[in-house]
């Protein structure tokens, strides 16, 4: 598969969604707090639980991921603060600066990017909800608590994360399918239903999310974000995998979640604790956009570098 069959079979079916999300939300000015709670609380935690419970996933290989999902944060954090002090950032854009390259959209984009890339693969997707999930936690606590610089959020977060049902849908799955018991018919289904409308939803809602965002001027932070988001990061993620001696989907799925643009949740922690809220929708935007190129490039080698 070369990379203009990529870009056109795997990118182009995104991008399509994508663009009519964002001319219906122009018409119609969609309430996008609903479109958020609806992927959150009824959607993703419906795909999260028919996927871990259809895949064949071992405690060791959880475990894999989970240190790998772990020293893959750390590193791009490090380099993050690294580049920020590089630039001399004032504490407000420091922050907000982090969080646009520690925190990623593998929610909204990084779920339907899978599901194409892999051809609806339960396996694959069990990754991509492991990664999920990891990224929940990242944000209710690393997040939260480098936005408001206080160390009392640390409680609030964290709560806040034991409420997310996607927790328990793959709790629920992975418990399931290590205990080999079957879900009668009369639940998988609705389930089922439900996972299936979710790419579909997904694009929909992250098609008017940029709509309602206002590309400005880029300055060299904005610029630098999207490289170490979309650039830097599969490169820690190919060293990491490489060192762990992670191979195969799995690591074809783990490869491409660390190219996943920027975290929407960035820019409204940005908002809600006045870190430049400007920068941060700017750096979700451009790094989205970016992604349509970076992703069709990081999906080409996944094969190349971790054949399966």
């Amino acid at each position: 598969m070369n990379i203009w069959h990529t870009f056109l079979y795997i990118i182009v079916p995104i991008l399509i969604p994508l663009a009519i999300g964002a001319l219906l939300h122009r018409k119609f000015k969609f309430e996008l707090g609903g479109f958020s709670k609806m992927l959150m609380y009824f959607y993703i935690p419906a795909l999260a639980f028919v996927k871990v419970y259809e895949a064949e996933l071992t405690a060791s290989l959880i475990g894999t991921i989970f240190v790998f999902l772990a020293a893959q944060f750390i590193l791009i954090v490090l380099l993050g603060h690294g580049v920020s002090r590089m630039l001399r950032h004032p504490k407000p854009l420091a922050a907000s600066f982090s969080n646009s390259i520690a925190l990623t959209n593998n929610g909204n984009i990084g779920i339907p990017v899978n599901a194409m890339a892999f051809k609806h693969d339960p396996f694959a997707m069990s990754i991509q909800m492991m990664v999920v999930t990891f990224e929940l936690f990242a944000t209710f606590t690393f997040g939260l608590l480098n936005a408001s610089r206080a160390a009392s959020g640390l409680k609030k977060s964290l709560l806040q994360f034991v409420k997310m049902p996607v927790l328990y849908a793959i709790i629920a799955g992975t418990l399931l399918r290590l205990a080999h018991i079957d879900m009668p018919e009369p639940l998988l289904t609705p389930l089922s239903t439900i996972a299936d409308g979710m790419l579909s939803f997904a694009l929909l809602t992250i098609g008017a999310q940029m709509a309602s965002t206002m590309l400005k001027l880029h300055t060299i932070t904005v610029l630098w974000s999207s490289l170490l988001r979309l650039a830097a990061a599969p490169v820690i993620a190919w060293l990491l995998l490489e060192l762990m001696h992670i191979e195969g989907v799995t690591a074809q799925a783990l490869f491409i979640a660390s190219a996943i643009p920027t975290s929407r949740n960035s820019a409204a922690l940005a908002l809600e604790y006045n870190n430049e809220p400007g920068f941060a929708a700017q750096a979700v935007l451009f790094s989205t956009l970016l992604s349509s190129v970076t992703l069709t490039i990081i999906i080409q080698l996944s094969g190349t570098l971790f054949p399966a």
